[in-house]
């Protein structure tokens, strides 16, 4: 069975997207005014990436023999390819939004179904019964805002904003700091109603004229309100985090992380569902009290997460997924074998040039190239100069 597959990935030409950035990673020429927001590497329902060779897509490779093609991944997904790789390019912020756990988006899914809604509705939150865990990789300078800030800096932005008097779950929550009474709170100001979103917009605006916040959470603001003008996502920079990643650095996103990404480039690797439950900034479906039920209302856990190597050449972003993890290769003319460890692989070449190669198959990757890798095989080797990022399931040691 063959083992080696070059990939054609989809591209999403979504309004938010940029223009250059992955024309250029992919060595194509600009198409003036077309937004390039996404390429898909994977086999999701809706949009499968397509082998070079054959024309199959590879969600059909995949359903011939899913145990030889995704391994121990067989069992994580259904059946499916457990992870979807993409590279995003955001000259837009996109939607304020977050996913749910396993449990809740079997929930949720089943209840949907229950309602005769079907799979394709713009109503639906739930698209299907898994999970979608993310985790963001910045390939330039990137801007999102991702988990809740810790109670006391929200409590004082809240007030510095001139918004606290008028949120009737303010008091409890300033004199009663904690994830109950926040998630209170947090509730009131996703839903808040047109009336109250006004006032607190006029508010905020007071306090933007008299520079009482911070100048990342004005900017911040500032940015929002030029493409959503009296959108409740506005208010997003007083309770989010706002990070900027530099090149190389990530952030990890598990179950109830309320996140929306701002701007720049990035390499991003999730569980492969289509569940979003949105809250604002965009004019997709909203629905802020399905969205606050599966929120998590503690401060965000996390920080910026950065690779730890793990061998020559090679460096790893842990996280606590079971659908996936990203690895980073610079080949610098030497080669590197790799076990598969019954995992299937997505890999895409960034840079310079790579041979992937078998005791019976080769494959060759220039820039914008991208394999996958069935998880029968148990060896691979790779030569060339270039950099390269791998998707795949935790693989545990990986150096041959």
């Amino acid at each position: 069975m063959k083992t080696l597959h070059k990939l054609n990935a989809p591209l999403k030409n979504y309004a938010w997207g940029s223009a250059e950035f992955i024309p250029k990673v992919l060595g194509k020429a600009l198409q003036a005014g077309v937004p390039v927001a996404e390429m898909w590497l994977g086999a999701h329902p809706s949009d499968s990436s397509i082998l070079a060779e054959s024309g199959l897509s590879l969600r059909e490779l995949i359903a011939s023999d899913p145990k030889a093609s995704l391994g121990r991944g067989a069992l994580l997904a259904e059946g499916e390819l457990p992870f979807l790789l993409k590279v995003l390019a955001a000259a837009e912020p996109l939607s304020l939004q977050a996913h749910p756990s396993a449990a809740q988006a079997k929930l949720g899914f089943e209840r949907e179904n229950s309602l005769g809604l079907s799979l394709d509705s713009p109503l639906r939150n739930y698209r299907d019964p898994l999970p979608k865990p993310e985790l963001l990789c910045a390939l330039t300078p990137f801007k999102a805002m991702c988990g809740f800030r810790p109670a006391g800096q929200i409590a004082k932005n809240l007030k510095d904003a001139g918004i606290d008097g008028f949120l009737r779950k303010y008091g409890v929550f300033e004199r009663h700091p904690s994830p109950r009474s926040f998630a209170d709170l947090g509730m009131e100001l996703l839903n808040l109603g047109k009336q109250q979103l006004e006032l607190a917009l006029e508010n905020l605006d007071v306090a933007l004229q008299e520079e009482a916040l911070d100048p990342a959470i004005r900017d911040c603001i500032a940015e929002l309100r030029s493409r959503h003008p009296g959108d409740r996502g506005l208010l997003a920079p007083l309770y989010l985090n706002v990070f900027l990643l530099e090149p190389g650095e990530a952030l990890f996103l598990e179950a109830g992380v309320l996140h929306a990404y701002l701007e720049g480039a990035g390499i991003e690797i999730m569980g492969n569902s289509d569940n979003v439950l949105r809250g604002g900034l965009t004019p997709k479906h909203i629905d802020s009290l399905e969205l606050t039920r599966i929120l998590d209302f503690r401060p965000y856990p996390g920080g910026i997460l950065r690779p730890q190597k793990i061998g020559p050449g090679l460096e790893a972003y842990h996280t606590a997924a079971q659908e996936f993890e990203l690895r980073r290769i610079d080949l610098d003319g030497c080669g590197l074998a790799l076990k598969m460890n019954d995992a299937p692989m997505i890999l895409l070449c960034e840079e310079g040039s790579a041979t992937l190669s078998t005791e019976a198959e080769s494959l060759e990757l220039g820039k914008g190239e991208s394999a996958f890798v069935a998880a029968s095989l148990e060896r691979l080797e790779l030569e060339g100069r270039g950099k390269l990022w791998l998707a795949s399931l935790p693989l545990g040691e990986v150096l041959k």
